[in-house]
């Protein structure tokens, strides 16, 4: 082989590494971009769900979270970032569920409002219930005077549990963020049928 030839094979392969070297340095840059992008958009869309959080908690009139240290990296840039993606993937889900949960009864709040209303209703038709029970046994209705009193007594507390009911539910069926002209939903009816009903026990103890 003359000088020549050997040099030309010199050149190839001086030529070969620099190519290969140029590769090697564009994917590197690529991959460098990538990472910086993914970056730049996870650090955005943090910001706007910290400003969204901000403004539920104003909304709801409460305090914000507290901000909790950033964990700490791994060492491996795409890890870290598939990591802080994971993160604010759960994070966001939360937020819905806050604004969920914003907008709906602070007592059970995952119950449907006929639900609510009705336990409502119910304890208060039970309490009914008990007052009229004790009624019946302590108060003798021996004469007209008595009856008037023990009958008084047990129409008046059906009504007085129904009243109760009816404002408890004013109170603990109020959303934290809501459109306050709305009216609630309050089940007159059910309301009406479950306390309404404790007279058939005032009258089968009335006449008995």
């Amino acid at each position: 082989m003359s000088a020549f030839d050997d040099y030309l094979g010199q050149l190839r392969r001086l030529d070969e590494a620099r190519r290969t070297a140029d590769e090697h340095a564009a994917r590197t840059a690529t991959a460098t971009e990538s990472l910086g992008q993914r970056t730049r958009r996870l650090a955005e869309q943090a910001a706007a769900q910290r400003t969204a959080v901000d403004e539920l908690a104003r909304a709801a009139r409460t305090a914000p979270p507290q901000r909790s240290p950033a964990p700490a990296l791994l060492g491996d840039p795409a890890a870290d970032l598939a990591a802080a993606e994971a993160d604010l993937h759960a994070a966001g889900a939360a937020l819905e569920e806050a604004r969920f949960l914003a907008h709906r009864p602070p007592w059970l709040p995952r119950w449907r409002a006929d639900e609510r209303n009705g336990l409502v209703y119910g304890v208060f038709a039970l309490a009914c219930v008990v007052v009229q029970l004790i009624v019946l046994r302590v108060v003798r209705a021996d004469d007209m005077t008595g009856a008037i009193v023990l009958g008084a007594i047990l129409i008046a507390t059906p009504l007085v549990a129904f009243c109760l009911g009816w404002l408890t539910i004013g109170v603990a069926a109020r959303p934290k963020i809501g459109d306050e002209e709305k009216k609630l939903e309050r089940n007159f009816r059910l309301g009406l049928v479950l306390c309404g009903s404790t007279l058939l026990v005032a009258c089968l103890g009335f006449f008995s």
